[in-house]
C-alpha cells in the first residue's frame, strides 16, 4: 500500500535517513586511518623482505647478521599478523558501509510502503551495519595492541645487543 508523499513526510524520512549517512561517515573516517595503517604496514613488510634479502646475500657469520636475522625471522609473522588483522577491519568496515546504504534504501522503501515489517527489516540492518562497524574497530584495535607489542619487544633486543 502506497502512501501519500507530502512535505512533512519528505522531511521526516529524510530525517530517518540522517542516522545511518552520520554512521557512514564515522566509517570512512575510520576507514582512512585503517587503510593509512594497512599501507604503512605493507610498505614496512616490504622493507623487511628487502633487509632480510640483503643480508643473505651478505652471509656473514659475525653476531650482528646473526642477530638481526633473528629479529627480522622473528617480526614477519607479527607483521603477517597485523596486516592481516587490518585486512579483516578494512572489510568490515566496507560491509558495514554498504549494510548502512541498505539500510538507507530500506528507510524509503519503508516509507514510501508504509510497512512495518519493512520497519523492523530497517532497524535489523542499522544495528548490524553498526555491529560490523564495531567487529572492524576491534581488529584495528588488535593490530594497534601487536603493534605496540612488536616495536617493545625490537626495542628490548636491540637494548640486550647494546649490553652485550
Amino acid at each position: 500500500m502506497l502512501i501519500e508523499m507530502n512535505a512533512e513526510s519528505v522531511a521526516r524520512t529524510i530525517q530517518l535517513i540522517i542516522a545511518p549517512a552520520v554512521l557512514m561517515s564515522v566509517c570512512t573516517l575510520v576507514q582512512n586511518g585503517i587503510l593509512t595503517r594497512y599501507t604503512s604496514v605493507g610498505d614496512r613488510m616490504r622493507k623487511i623482505d628487502q633487509e632480510r634479502l640483503d643480508l643473505l646475500q651478505k652471509s656473514g657469520a659475525d653476531t650482528y647478521w646473526k642477530e638481526r636475522m633473528n629479529l627480522l625471522d622473528k617480526q614477519i609473522p607479527i607483521f603477517i599478523r597485523r596486516h592481516g588483522l587490518l585486512q579483516k577491519a578494512a572489510l568490515s568496515i566496507y560491509v558495514a558501509l554498504l549494510t548502512l546504504l541498505l539500510c538507507m534504501f530500506a528507510i524509503a522503501l519503508a516509507v514510501i510502503l508504509n510497512s512495518n515489517w519493512l520497519s523492523t527489516v530497517v532497524l535489523a540492518l542499522f544495528l548490524i551495519g553498526a555491529g560490523i562497524l564495531v567487529t572492524g574497530v576491534f581488529f584495528c584495535a588488535l593490530e594497534v595492541r601487536i603493534s605496540h607489542l612488536a616495536i617493545c619487544y625490537e626495542l628490548r633486543r636491540l637494548s640486550m645487543w647494546e649490553e652485550s
